[in-house]
């Protein structure tokens, strides 16, 4: 099978014209692989643009799913490709955004309550970031508890190497898909925009590219969703504490986790 891409928790092989294979990486968790595939499944229910998965497999002693292929190319990669098109690429991500918000889940309609809550994920991520003291954490999760709570579709990973451009646009990568307020939600793609990192394996010329797009990429995201949804600033920056303590658990580089410590530090004063 031919290789496509690749990120930090899978690499991606073309299976034919129709099908792609997302093969998860050594030490990827089983559960994580199965919770991407049903999420995926309420999304196609919910007639949201994201690939539908065919099928959970295993190959080459790895984990993975079966999705439909679909052609196109990463919004930060367009934005590389066509830089006189990013603010009206950046507005087509923040509708999009928007429109995965305005839906409300009803476990028993789309049939099952798997779909995770997002302050749930949150507080287990919190409690799992090892750079946090125990003290730290309690007071972090204590205030995540009295943010305000959502029923809506979240996506949990919104950022523009997820969203595909081609004949249409696509969603994809739902594994932290779960449902909350979309508010915590877009605080997640501030954050990325402010400190993520690319894989190693990502071009030298978009991550170059990336750095000069993100300051402009965050002020014509965020004005346009807030102009979309009717928020004010601070319903997002209110969640941005706990978002960045919880980002501290996942596979990302120490440079980033340096920065979010600092950010959290700053928050708790």
């Amino acid at each position: 099978m031919k290789k496509i891409s690749e990120g930090r928790t899978a690499e991606v092989f073309a299976q034919d014209q129709e099908k792609i294979l997302k093969l998860y990486r050594d030490g990827f968790p089983m559960e994580a692989v199965k919770y991407e595939y049903e999420v995926n499944r309420i999304v196609a229910f919910l007639e949201i643009p994201a690939p539908r998965a065919y099928d959970l497999i295993d190959f080459d002693h790895k984990k993975g799913i079966v999705f439909e292929r679909i052609e196109g190319s990463t919004l930060l990669r367009m934005g590389v490709q066509f830089p006189n098109e990013l603010n009206c690429l950046t507005k087509e991500f923040a509708e999009l955004h928007y429109r995965i918000h305005k839906y409300e889940l009803d476990v028993e309609r789309i049939g099952g309550s798997s779909i995770l809550n997002q302050k749930e994920v949150l507080a287990r991520n919190v409690q799992n970031a090892s750079q946090l003291s125990n003290e730290v954490k309690h007071e972090i999760i204590e205030y995540l508890k009295n943010l305000p709570d959502g029923n809506r579709l979240c996506h949990g990973d919104f950022h523009p190497e997820n969203v595909m451009i081609g004949e249409r646009n696509w969603v994809i990568d739902w594994m932290t898909g779960m449902i909350g307020n979309p508010a915590g939600d877009v605080a997640r793609t501030l954050l990325l925009f402010r400190f993520g990192t690319l894989p190693d394996e990502a071009p030298s010329s978009v991550k170059d590219a990336l750095e000069l797009m993100r300051d402009k990429i965050n002020g014509v995201y965020l004005e346009q969703y807030l102009s979309y949804s009717g928020l004010q600033f601070s319903d997002i920056d209110e969640w941005m504490l706990p978002i960045a303590a919880a980002r501290l658990s996942e596979w990302i580089p120490n440079e980033e986790k340096a920065l979010l410590l600092n950010l959290i530090e700053e928050r708790l004063k």
